[in-house]
């Protein structure tokens, strides 16, 4: 092979790793933070960077298994109800028993149940997917607003390890996202399951056409994310000690926005499972930024929703690109 040989295939894999849906906003994440090292010198202090990898654990244990259900065509939008009702429940066995195994395979069956009714409306009751959780969003909520309406719900100090511990030096949350990319890697790469997601996603006639089992593959889906709610709810719950009604309120869109943000198509059938990482790492900087910076909270929802708005107009300009191409 000539070095020109060499020096054309270098360019086409340049070529190829910038048409990835991650790289526009792995770039951004990286000039974003460059910009706020330089501006605001408070972002590279060690407290506010574990403030962003403790936000961005929980959301991105959420979103990697959010991920899937939008990879299958499908949307979740009752992630924040669902994590606040699940720490609900790892708080309520916390408080009888005590421990952490416990409170948390509790909260992970409560998400369970949770998910695999969302899937049930959708796939066997055939109710679209942002109706049927958007009505679980606002029953739980509704729950949330009964249970916690007495006041604040504490923790027990020895129920906090998954939100505040730290093993090797590393935090547990930090671990636990790991772990559970991980497991997403293995679920979308060697499971047929995994690869039937995408396929679904891509195109559902011709998936239906061909024999896939849709409707298992999207309860599974949105069984996978409410377990991944009731694994989070003990990070979450672990962290912040108290349980308000209105905790996780607006949660749902930073689970999005992690989604969307780091590459995955909104529509479904493209993306890959380190997307939600990055995304949640992206949204993690930017909501740390406009703390930094003074703006205001009230800010913040429309912030976000500015920007998943941005990443799905982004996202059609280049399916349409693409198209054009073809």
């Amino acid at each position: 092979m000539t070095a020109l040989d060499v020096a054309a295939a270098r360019s086409g894999r340049r070529r190829q790793w910038a048409a990835r849906p991650e790289f526009a906003p792995l770039a951004f994440l990286i000039l974003l933070a460059a910009v706020l090292a330089v501006t605001t010198p408070a972002f590279l202090a060690v407290d506010n960077l574990v403030s962003i990898v403790a936000q961005v654990a929980v959301v991105g244990t959420v979103a990697l298994a959010c991920n899937t259900v939008i990879l299958a065509g499908e949307i979740d939008v009752s992630t924040g109800s669902l994590l606040a009702a699940c720490s609900l429940v790892f708080g309520a066995v916390a408080n009888s028993v005590g421990g952490v195994m416990l409170p948390a395979l509790a909260a992970i069956a409560a998400g369970a149940v949770v998910g695999c009714a969302n899937g049930l409306l959708v796939t066997v009751g055939r109710i679209p997917s942002i109706i049927a959780t958007l009505g679980t969003l606002l029953m739980l909520r509704g729950i949330m607003l009964v249970k916690a309406a007495v006041g604040v719900i504490s923790l027990p100090d020895a129920s906090r390890a998954l939100g505040l511990d730290f093993q090797l030096g590393v935090p547990v949350p930090v671990l636990i996202l790991f772990g559970v990319y991980l497991a997403a890697e293995l679920f979308m790469r060697n499971t047929t399951l995994g690869r039937d997601v995408m396929a679904i996603g891509s195109n559902g006639r011709a998936a239906r056409f061909i024999g896939l089992p849709i409707g298992r593959v999207k309860l599974l889906c949105f069984t996978l994310t409410g377990m991944s709610c009731g694994l989070a709810a003990g990070v979450f719950f672990g962290q912040i000690g108290q349980l308000q009604a209105t905790a996780a309120t607006g949660f749902e869109l930073r689970v999005i926005a992690a989604v969307v943000l780091g590459g995955t198509s909104i529509t479904g059938g493209r993306g890959s499972v380190v997307a939600p990482v990055l995304g949640a790492i992206l949204v993690g900087v930017i909501l740390n930024a406009l703390t930094l910076n003074a703006v205001p909270e009230t800010f913040e929802q429309f912030i976000l929703g500015l920007l998943i708005l941005v990443a799905i107009s982004l996202d059609a300009i280049r399916h349409r690109v693409a198209a054009r191409r073809a």
